[in-house]
C-alpha cells in the first residue's frame, strides 16, 4: 500500500512538472506520459516477481549480475555510452535507454542474499565476507564512480555494507571496512570540483548561492514557501525552471512546496512504514537467503529516500540520486517496482518462523 501510494504522489508531482515544462516550451505532458507507461510496465513486473518463487531466481542471478558488470564496462567504450547531467551511465537503445547503474543496485542484492547465504559457516573470517561478494561489489562502484555517479556508487557501497552488518560481519572489520569505503569517497568527491563545490555548498550553503550553493538554495526556498499546508497542488513557482532538475533528483523539494511540511513528512512517513513492513517480514521468514533478499531490497529502497531526502534538505551533501517512486527517472522506478516484487515474493512464497 504504501508503495502505491508513492507512486500515486509521483504521479501527481509528473502531471505537476509536465504543465511547468509545456509553459516554457517543452512537449506537452512529457513527464507524466513517459512516467505513467513506465509505471504501468513496473506494476506488471511487480506482479509477475511476486508470483514467481524467489528460489527459483538464484540460478539467474549470477548470470543477471554479469550482465550489468559486462554492460558497465560497455559504457566506457567510446561511441557506446551516453552522458547526462555530467555522468555517462547510459546505453541508448533506440527510443529508450538503458541505465546499467540501476539495475546494478538490485543484482548486489539478489547475489549478495545467497552468497552471505553460502559463506554462513565462517562468519568470523573477514575473507570469507569480502570474497567474492566485497570484491564484486567493490569493482561495481568503481565502475560507476569512473562514470562519474559517485552518488550510485554510495548507495550500491551502502547496500554491500548493510548486508555485511545483517550477515553478523566481525564489527571491527566492519568498521574497517566502512572506514576505508568512506576515504574512498572522499578521494573521489576531492579529485573533481564539481563535487567539490557541492560539498563546500553543504558546509556553507550561503557562502554561494548563485554558484555552487544554487542548486541547494533553491531547494530550501521552494520548502520555506510550503509552509505548513503548501501552496497547493500544482502552484509551486520554483519548477518553472528556478530549480534545476525539479523533476529528478530535486522533486523531494517541489513536492513540499505544493504540500507542505505536512504532505513532505507524509512522504517520510510513507517510506518508514514500508522499511517497517521489510522489517517485520524478515524477521518472521525462516529461510534466510529470502530474509537477506527482503533486507536488501528494503535497504535499497529506504537507503536511497534518505540519501535523497538529506540532499534536497541540506541535511546531507547532494548526490544526485533519485526519490523512490517520486522522481522522474525510467530505469530507477522499474528497479524500485522489481523490489517490492521480490519483496512480496519472499512473503508468498518463504516459510514462516514458528510463532
Amino acid at each position: 500500500m504504501a508503495c502505491l501510494l508513492l507512486l500515486i504522489a509521483g504521479l501527481s508531482m509528473m502531471l505537476s512538472l509536465s504543465f511547468a515544462s509545456t509553459a516554457v516550451g517543452g512537449e506537452k505532458f512529457l513527464y507524466i506520459r513517459q512516467q505513467g507507461i513506465t509505471g504501468g510496465v513496473g506494476l506488471v513486473l511487480l506482479v509477475i516477481l511476486s508470483r514467481v518463487d524467489y528460489r527459483r531466481l538464484r540460478s539467474f542471478s549470477m548470470a543477471f549480475l554479469m550482465a550489468i558488470m559486462f554492460s558497465l564496462v560497455l559504457l566506457h567504450i567510446p561511441g557506446i555510452g551516453r552522458s547526462e547531467g555530467g555522468s555517462a551511465s547510459w546505453i541508448p537503445l533506440g527510443p529508450l535507454s538503458f541505465q546499467p547503474s540501476e539495475f546494478a543496485k538490485l543484482a548486489v542484492v539478489l547475489v549478495g542474499a545467497q552468497l552471505l547465504f553460502d559463506r554462513r559457516r565462517s562468519v568470523g573470517s573477514l575473507t570469507s565476507f569480502m570474497w567474492p561478494f566485497g570484491a564484486i561489489c567493490a569493482g561495481i562502484c568503481g565502475l560507476v564512480v569512473l562514470e562519474g555517479d559517485l552518488g550510485t556508487a554510495i548507495i550500491i557501497a551502502g547496500l554491500t555494507l548493510g548486508l555485511l552488518w545483517l550477515r553478523g560481519m566481525n564489527g571491527r572489520h566492519w568498521a574497517l571496512i566502512a572506514s576505508g569505503g568512506a576515504v574512498a569517497a572522499l578521494a573521489v568527491t576531492l579529485s573533481s570540483k564539481e563535487r567539490m563545490s557541492r560539498l563546500l555548498s553543504f558546509v556553507d550553503p550561503s557562502a554561494d548561492p548563485q554558484g555552487s550553493s544554487f542548486q541547494l538554495s533553491q531547494s530550501l526556498v521552494a520548502l520555506g514557501r510550503g509552509g505548513w499546508f503548501g501552496v497547493g497542488p500544482g502552484q509551486s513557482v520554483q519548477k518553472y525552471q528556478y530549480l534545476p532538475k525539479a523533476h529528478t533528483d530535486m522533486i523531494y523539494a517541489i513536492l513540499g512546496e505544493e504540500f507542505g511540511l505536512l504532505g513532505a513528512a507524509l512522504v517520510i512517513l510513507l517510506f518508514a512504514a514500508l522499511a517497517l513492513a521489510c522489517w517485520q517480514l524478515a524477521r518472521r521468514c525462516a529461510d534466510p537467503v529470502g530474509r537477506y533478499l527482503i533486507a536488501g531490497c528494503g535497504m535499497l529502497i529506504t537507503l536511497q529516500a534518505a540519501v535523497n531526502i538529506g540532499g534536497v534538505t541540506g541535511a546531507l551533501p547532494l548526490t544526485g540520486v533519485p526519490l523512490p517512486f517520486i522522481s522522474y527517472g525510467r530505469n530507477s522506478l522499474l528497479v524500485m517496482l522489481m523490489a517490492v516484487g521480490l519483496i512480496l515474493s519472499v512473503g508468498r512464497f518463504a516459510a514462516a518462523r514458528p510463532a
